[in-house]
């Protein structure tokens, strides 16, 4: 069986940048375990596997990591939404469904950005923080949350963010919860907030963007910085930059992608 590949670099308008994701457009879903041999094999941070179902009007979708199948996942959603949407130029929006999320649109903007519309996950304060993650991070935060996706530590400065070195071992305990930490930009940023991703028990050691996650760490900084526009920087060695807009129903997330590859596989 060959099936087609696409590779593209989500979150970010150059090529190597971003998070890379594979696509895969199905005519009808394969069992599981196929499902994450190829992801295995593609050895990135999520392989989106995607059809048509006339029954729900919208493209079903279903994210892999080399270790597992993940719930929610929004950069190889965007980079889906681009290879639907660069397939068919006349095509302005395409909608997704996935079991843990519902519904997700995808709209091209003017200037090739892509918006995605998520339901909002906002995280709570967790009063008593497990001793793995404070043993993990080491570096102590300004506050904790969590919520369906992963704990988020809090930090004061940008340069905190960056210079955390985390005890992956101990971050792998708290699966299968991940763990995010983030900080205000600094002044005079282009970037109002930033953040990295952990996962060491879902897919690998830090994530180079994270779209899912921006479902909680938007309606927090919103909050905190009394501003429901917000572009978002992820702090990774690959970097990615998110724009995000808050509202009381959901989270838009939106960002630009870059084709890397496209090619077919033999199953």
């Amino acid at each position: 069986m060959q099936l087609p590949l696409h590779i593209i670099d989500a979150f970010t308008a150059q090529r190597f940048h971003g998070n890379p994701a594979a696509v895969v457009l199905l005519d009808a879903w394969l069992p599981a375990p196929l499902l994450q041999s190829i992801s295995a094999e593609n050895n990135l941070s999520e392989t989106a596997f995607v059809i048509w179902s006339a029954e729900r009007a919208a493209f079903e979708i279903r994210w892999f990591s080399p270790l597992t199948e993940i719930a929610f996942c929004g950069h190889a959603t965007l980079a889906s939404a681009y290879v639907l949407l660069d397939a068919d130029p006349g095509l302005q929006s395409v909608t997704f469904w996935a079991a843990a999320v519902g519904h997700v649109s995808a709209t091209r903007e003017p200037g090739g950005r892509i918006r995605m519309q998520f339901p909002r996950r906002d995280a709570t304060p967790l009063a008593e923080p497990p001793a793995a993650l404070r043993a993990g991070l080491g570096l102590a935060p300004t506050a904790w949350l969590v919520n369906q996706q992963a704990y988020l530590a809090v930090y004061a400065s940008e340069a905190e963010v960056r210079a955390v070195q985390p005890d992956l071992e101990q971050l792998k305990a708290l699966g299968p919860l991940d763990v995010a930490v983030t900080a205000p930009g600094d002044a005079g940023a282009a970037h109002d907030f930033v953040s990295r991703y952990f996962w060491p028990a879902n897919g690998g050691d830090e994530d180079p963007v994270t779209g899912s996650i921006h479902a909680a760490l938007a309606p927090y900084w919103a909050e905190r910085l009394g501003k429901d526009q917000l572009v978002a920087l992820q702090a990774s060695q690959r970097s990615g930059t998110l724009f995000c807009t808050v509202t009381d129903a959901g989270v838009e997330v939106a960002g630009h992608c870059v084709r890397y590859l496209r090619g077919t596989i033999t199953v």
